[in-house]
């Protein structure tokens, strides 16, 4: 026990700074601190001093006990033995026993040493362990669970202290004092507390990367020692996979159904639904992953890349054992994707569309395989990118939108994506129409009064903006309180110069906008600014 006592020792050194502050006073002149500790013996408590310093010699050292956060002295004890020590040695990390040790209560208390004490040259070393009064501790333990696994992740042991009080003789708990744990595969390492009722609680939890190994928790307190050992426990992972089997055969670029389902055996021996990853692939970089739900189901796809076998399995956990995998062979395709009826519109508002089908041009595909298409864009000397993708079933018409507006004559595509599949290029686009020099007057006017809503209509041409005649404005307003929706109020038309105007009768505060939305299929739509009319 000499190699753990010291261990401990060190460790209430430093603890015990979270109870009483360590003065500065000699902390920086590079001299140990002496450690202490408990000893018992015959019935009798000693305090044991490991000697650390070269300043001052054993037979130099008084050991003041008090209890925690009180400076109060309760008992002064001398070192015995120290004439063994040699006047030619210093006996740095010798050992000695105080004198009997006598305190008023069973209990914790805090042990300083002080060398050459009433001296010049007086030196404290504050907190330099415990002395933990009580005869004859007895230590017990106990967990929450047997084992640690998937359901029970966190490790709890409980434990209990109790002791002889030296003056009572009653046996009772031990309350306030520290004791030592450690867990030894894992490495950890800390310190418990005992309550009033001298029981404690530590907790580690585990995950899925911790040691399969079974974990031994150890508790020391002064000479007493107990173990527990707690066994992780993997459960049995079970995986099923409905879709797809042995040979495949799907286009290239096509993504084809992956259906399964992910069980594991509890604790209780029932069989029970897991989220967990999947990956698919060939296990290289390009393999993908899907997380099956919380009930157990994994429905996701598989991007047909090349021929050959295909892995579907669980990645690794140390929670459950790993089962097969499951495997299907994509064979080599003889056919290709085919996209059919593409049409591309652009509306008045830029917004593209796409409809068409996709299918193949010859053989079968799995019942439920999509393709991602790609929807592509390339301006007028510039190159094709895409500009979104969407899901489309094979053997069923697809319409589509891109996020991207159109402008006013780019060149657009489908785009089969892995598959090099590509469908003719489509001119999309109208000419720019602005409404301009757009208002309502007079800004600030009375109820009742008359407004003026003006302005005027261009459409582009070249690089040049030219009037547009003949076309209809709507007016809309939305009134200020809220809630308030926009309504169309009336419209106008542009003359000749393209400009336009309409009187109204002033209500209430609000905002007013010109729109231009009434377009032919060659021009786009545009709103004019918003206006707001305080009306008094």
């Amino acid at each position: 026990m000499k190699k753990f006592t010291a261990v401990l020792a060190t460790s209430l050194v430093a603890s015990s700074a979270t109870l009483i502050a360590v003065p500065a006073a000699h902390a920086g002149d590079g001299d140990s601190r002496g450690r202490t500790e408990t000893v018992q013996e015959g019935g009798t408590l000693y305090a044991s001093y490991e000697h650390m310093s070269s300043r001052f010699r054993p037979e130099d050292v008084t050991l003041k006990i008090h209890e925690k956060n009180r400076s109060e002295v309760l008992a002064s004890v001398r070192l015995v033995g120290t004439d063994r020590c040699p006047a030619t040695s210093d006996c740095y990390e010798d050992t000695f026993r105080s004198e009997p040790v006598t305190l008023p209560a069973m209990g914790a208390y805090v042990i300083d040493v002080v060398a050459r004490e009433g001296q010049p040259d007086e030196i404290v070393q504050r907190s330099t362990g415990f002395l933990n009064y009580g005869l004859n501790p007895k230590l017990t333990l106990s967990s929450s669970h047997p084992w640690v696994s998937y359901d029970h992740p966190a490790a709890k042991v409980s434990g209990s202290l109790v002791a002889e009080d030296p003056n009572t003789h009653e046996v009772k708990a031990f309350a306030g004092v520290a004791i030592y744990y450690r867990a030894r595969e894992v490495h950890g390492e800390g310190w418990a507390w005992t309550n009033q009722k001298g029981r404690f609680t530590t907790t580690r939890t585990y995950d899925e990367y911790s040691s399969t190994a079974t974990t031994t928790f150890e508790y020391m307190f002064d000479q007493q020692y107990e173990s527990l050992s707690l066994p992780f426990r993997q459960q049995e992972l079970k995986f099923t996979v409905d879709t797809p089997a042995g040979t495949v055969t799907a286009p290239y670029g096509s993504e084809i159904p992956v259906r399964g389902k992910l069980t594991r055996i509890a604790d209780d021996g029932t069989e029970k639904p897991v989220a967990k990853e999947v990956r698919i692939g060939t296990g290289a970089s390009t393999d993908t992953t899907a997380v099956s739900g919380q009930d157990g189901v994994l429905a996701t796809r598989y991007t047909v890349k090349r021929s050959g076998q295909v892995r579907v399995w669980p990645t690794g956990s140390n929670w459950f054992t790993a089962p097969a995998p499951h495997s299907f062979t994509v064979a080599r395709p003889a056919r290709t994707s085919a996209l059919s009826n593409v049409k591309g519109t652009v509306d008045k508002y830029r917004k593209v569309t796409f409809t068409g089908a996709l299918g193949v041009t010859e053989g079968t595909y799995p019942a439920g395989t999509t393709a991602q298409i790609s929807i592509d864009y390339r301006p007028a000397g510039g190159s094709w990118t895409s500009t979104g993708t969407f899901d489309a079933a094979y053997g069923a018409s697809f319409t589509a939108s891109s996020p991207k507006k159109a402008d006013a004559g780019a060149r657009w595509r489908l785009r089969v994506v892995n598959a090099g599949v590509d469908s003719s290029g489509v001119t999309l686009g109208r000419t720019y129409t602005r409404v301009w020099n757009d208002g309502v007057s007079p800004e600030g006017v009375r109820k009742g009064s008359a407004l003026t809503a003006k302005g005027g209509l261009m459409r582009k041409s070249g690089s040049t903006w030219r009037p547009y005649a003949g076309q209809k404005i709507r007016i809309w307003f939305k009134a200020r309180a809220a809630g308030s929706a926009w309504k169309e109020l009336g419209s106008t038309t542009t003359l000749s110069d393209g400009t336009f105007r309409k009187k109204f009768t002033a209500k209430q505060d609000g905002t007013w906008q010109m729109r231009y939305t009434d377009t032919d299929a060659s021009h786009y739509a545009d709103y004019g600014s918003e206006d707001y009319v305080d009306v008094r």
